[in-house]
């Protein structure tokens, strides 16, 4: 009776994912380039034999610290909620994506404007524009977090983390957390919708294990270390990119309103919020005031 009640791989599911799931940031995959970086500059500080022992010193007192348990806490609630709550309440992205399509077609017709765009072009312009606008999508939503004294309420609990490691991503409000998942939502079924009214059902994305080709890149080029203590710059490149150290300085004390966008930073630049890292200041402290 127990077992046809409860789906105990769902269950399973919630606390496997972050590191089986390719959708997931913490897929072991993307931490591989994050570990090999971390290693990289705690040679490049102390040496070798230095280094290694500072690799050995990440283990109880880093991620099993106060701040670490509370990240493990939240994934674990935000896990369920999702399995339990937020899927059957919300649903998918089919719903959103039929509503949209429908909507162009009755109010603007057949999209014949377009039919004779290459296979391969089409597949590009659908994955490019699905992780732009989501990612667009997901600053717009971070920024209201910072500026709508309601939702940074709700926010701060993620600011809260005085210790970073990739664990901190889930370190969110159950209801923030609900009003990223009705975000991703949205933001895909829009794109989805535009792009099969405009060139039918036939549509598909340029993938990775399933995973946007584009995310996926950009999971794979250090995205947790964006949740850690190594302050890596991408120099010039943060104009376009937002790096891990510029994310550090988001989560520090004294910087904790600039550098909202997550891959992009021209949102960023856009809106007067964008900072670049340059030189690692001398104390960063993470944490609220």
């Amino acid at each position: 009776m127990l077992e046809a009640l409860i789906d105990w791989e769902g269950f399973i599911g919630v606390f496997m994912s972050p590191l089986i799931d390719p959708a997931s940031r913490t897929y072991f995959v993307y931490l591989l380039p994050a570990l090999l970086v971390t290693g990289l500059f705690a040679i490049k500080a102390v040496g070798l034999r230095g280094g290694i022992r500072r690799l050995k010193s990440l283990g109880p007192g880093y991620f099993f610290s106060a701040s670490s348990a509370v990240d493990v806490a939240l994934l674990m609630t935000n896990g369920l909620l999702k399995l339990l709550l937020f899927v059957p309440v919300f649903g998918s992205s089919l719903l959103v994506a039929i509503t949209v399509g429908s909507m162009l077609q009755d109010n603007l017709g057949d999209a014949n404007f377009l039919q004779d765009m290459p296979l391969y072009g089409i597949t590009l312009a659908f994955s490019g524009a699905l992780f732009v606008f989501d990612d667009f999508t997901r600053f717009c939503t971070h920024y209201l977090m910072h500026r709508l004294p309601l939702l940074w309420s709700l926010h701060k609990v993620h600011h809260s983390a005085t210790v970073l490691t990739p664990l901190t991503i889930y370190r969110v409000h159950p209801i923030e957390s609900a009003i990223y998942f009705l975000r991703a939502i949205l933001a895909s079924g829009v794109v989805i919708g535009g792009f099969v009214w405009l060139f039918g059902r036939g549509l598909s994305g340029l993938e990775v294990l399933g995973v946007n080709a584009f995310g996926f890149m950009f999971n794979l080029a250090f995205a947790n270390l964006r949740h850690s203590h190594v302050y890596l710059s991408f120099g010039p490149l943060e104009k376009i990119f937002v790096s891990p150290a510029q994310h550090q300085l988001h989560h520090s004390a004294d910087h904790r309103h600039v550098n909202l966008g997550s891959a992009l930073a021209i949102w960023d630049q856009l809106l007067g919020t964008w900072k670049g890292a340059g030189i690692r200041p001398e104390t960063l402290m993470f944490g609220i005031k």
